[in-house]
């Protein structure tokens, strides 16, 4: 029977206390990257609380009352003198983060949904698919060349199309996936910098409002353009 699922600890670096806790380890990494004064612990609940894990269940704003024993590798009572506005706006400010992280990673993986297909490799496929299309119109789509575009022959004799006009859909697709993906690009180059670089509560909380009115007004328009 598999064991409880690993839980990551964001600590404080210059006192060890808990900043954030979460088992989306990649989560627990962008926080890592984007709070300079941070440390990533792995697996905090190994081995030590396997059968109960009573921080797990606490709320955040109380993760930094408990310090990080790494020896031990356990977490015990954070010294009073310890627990400082300072200790407690850093926290606040990775749970936001780490929030804000969440929604938007997750409204643009479900964006990038149409340019997925759901089957392993076939981001490979599509590269050499597109690959030799453009290839083949490039050298002027030349008769008696067939074998050398396996792609595009195959795409050809299944959609019972020439081999000019399978490579020109196939190119015509590639086409709309790479819209679709620069859009998205945008909003996660955008939103995932402000994230990282935010320093204070009251721009944290603007994130998530601010994104989902530039990325579902964004969305709406695409649609204005081009219906379902």
């Amino acid at each position: 029977m598999a064991g409880p699922l690993p839980y990551s600890a964001l600590l404080d670096a210059s006192t060890s206390a808990l900043i954030f806790l979460s088992q989306r380890i990649p989560v627990i990494v962008f926080l890592t990257k984007a709070m300079s004064e941070a440390d990533h612990v792995y697996t905090v609940n190994y081995p030590n609380y396997l059968q109960e894990f009573p921080i797990a269940k606490l709320p955040p704003d109380a993760w930094p009352l408990w310090t990080w024993e790494s020896d031990r590798r356990t977490f015990v009572p954070t010294q009073v003198d310890l627990i400082t506005d300072r200790l407690r706006l850093f926290s606040q400010l990775a749970v936001k983060k780490a929030t804000a992280l969440v929604e938007v990673t997750r409204a643009l993986t479900m964006a990038r949904y149409p340019a997925w297909e759901g089957v392993p490799m076939q981001d490979v496929v599509y590269v050499a698919k597109r690959t030799q299309a453009q290839r083949f119109k490039d050298k002027g789509y030349p008769e008696g060349a067939e074998l050398d575009f396996p792609y595009v022959l195959q795409y050809a004799d299944f959609s019972g199309l020439t081999m000019k006009a399978a490579a020109d859909e196939i190119l015509l697709k590639a086409t709309f996936a790479d819209d679709l993906l620069l859009k998205s690009e945008f909003f996660r180059l955008k939103y995932f910098e402000r994230i990282k670089m935010v320093t204070d509560l009251e721009a944290a909380d603007r994130i998530i409002p601010d994104f989902r009115r530039d990325f579902f007004k964004a969305l709406e328009v695409e649609r204005a353009v081009y219906p379902l």
